[in-house]
């Protein structure tokens, strides 16, 4: 179900309409990004409407979406959650009944898709001819950091 029939709850006959349900999220919709694959997003709260004609909707929701892993670039399983507790009456189009859940939570959802993100914890195995990755952690800690000498002329000038 993409769009919610507000109708009973738009003409008064209802005060408020819980959702308790999983959302699938369209492949063309995510085509075109970081996402590999997403998951069934579980959505749980309500959409209610009171006297002031807004219409608002307040809910939590969870999933994961699949990436390439910064680091091994391996397949890796990214689990999100986040709150929308929102006024949506502009999403509303004259004489129609209807609420386009997916386009609310898609919009969401990319908010959530990390700029980078890694699993690796031992960098050990991912190193070449003169290169190695490093943690961030080496990087801190300058007894193991490779740009140590570099850092020191730095400081210098």
């Amino acid at each position: 179900m993409s769009f919610m029939n507000i109708k009973e709850l738009l003409d008064g006959s209802i005060n408020s309409i819980d959702i308790d349900e999983d959302f699938t999220i369209p492949k063309e919709n995510y085509a075109n990004t970081e996402i590999i694959d997403l998951e069934k997003v579980k959505v749980k709260g309500n959409l209610t409407y009171p006297s002031d004609d807004n219409l608002f909707l307040d809910i939590e929701c969870s999933g994961a979406m699949k990436l390439n892993d910064s680091v091994s670039l391996e397949p890796v399983l990214y689990p999100f959650s986040f709150k929308i507790s929102e006024n949506v009456s502009e999403l509303l189009e004259k004489d129609q009944f209807t609420l386009d859940i997916i386009s609310i939570l898609w919009e969401n959802i990319v908010l959530e898709i990390p700029i980078r993100y890694s699993e690796v914890t031992n960098y050990d195995k991912y190193k070449g001819d003169g290169w190695r990755v490093i943690s961030e952690d080496d990087v801190k800690d300058n007894t193991n950091n490779p740009f140590k000498d570099l850092l020191k002329e730095i400081e210098k000038e």
